[in-house]
């Protein structure tokens, strides 16, 4: 196998481990929202500071000196500024929100719907129509979402208006997510990039929300899905997918 193929094997396994974990914080997220009473953005609001965290302290113990390189460039840092806010966090808060509204498997199914966003965009800032590859790609991965949530079982599926609502703007996050960032991943790394979107996200959502103010009973399991959905859900599943 040679280098390039390799690199793409490589790039294919990422976004499958990416995905996967993505769709266990969803899991997380509503077991958190149905059965400990906890709200989405709360939720949103601990997963992105501390995750963030991890990994721009991780990037410092591994690199030092690279870690805030970003910030020397005022180009790149409002490129990580926009991709913090309008991708990290809406995307976060809108997947949450979705689930709230609906359930897991049909947010999940919603947001998915990035992938038709994706390829749309790119052919019309290329100026092209899709390539054949394109569109198997964006049928097989809508079909395939649909069926893992489903099991063509259309009754799983709880459509409402606030729920097709969040789920078409996570979606759409979820395009901003994946373009905006693509300059600055060429210079810096994903984990610096994640991290700092994570953690810079964190931020405005705790000076809107004042989580200090929200009572919540911690237990064993509120921890745990919390821990999992910030490490596994969070941490792992972006950094894969960057």
């Amino acid at each position: 196998m040679n280098k390039n193929k390799k690199h793409k094997l490589k790039g294919f396994l990422l976004t499958i481990f990416g995905a996967i974990s993505w769709g266990f914080s969803g899991t997380c997220g509503q077991y958190l929202m149905n059965t400990k009473n906890l709200d989405s953005n709360y939720i949103t609001n601990i997963r992105l500071l501390f995750a963030g965290l991890i990994l721009i302290i991780f990037s410092m113990i591994k690199n030092k000196n690279k870690t805030f390189e970003i910030f020397k460039n005022k180009k790149d840092t409002i490129t990580l500024f926009l991709f913090a806010i309008f991708g990290m966090l809406i995307c976060q808060v809108a997947y949450l929100q979705a689930i709230y509204y609906t359930n897991a498997p049909t947010a999940t199914v919603l947001q998915f719907l990035s992938s038709v966003f994706i390829v749309i965009g790119i052919c019309i800032i290329e100026k092209r129509l899709p390539k054949k590859i394109e569109i198997f790609a964006v049928i097989t991965a809508v079909l395939g979402t649909f069926t893992l949530a489903t099991h063509f079982n259309l009754s799983s599926l709880v459509i409402t208006p606030l729920g097709l609502f969040w789920g078409i703007v996570a979606a759409l996050a979820v395009v901003l997510y994946s373009i905006l960032p693509l300059n600055i991943l060429k210079k810096y790394s994903s984990v610096v990039v994640t991290g700092f979107g994570m953690f810079i996200g964190g931020v405005v959502l705790t000076i809107i929300l004042r989580p200090w103010n929200i009572k919540v009973d911690f237990d064993f399991m509120t921890f745990f899905a919390l821990f999992s959905i910030t490490i596994i859900g969070t941490v792992l599943a972006f950094t894969s997918f960057l």
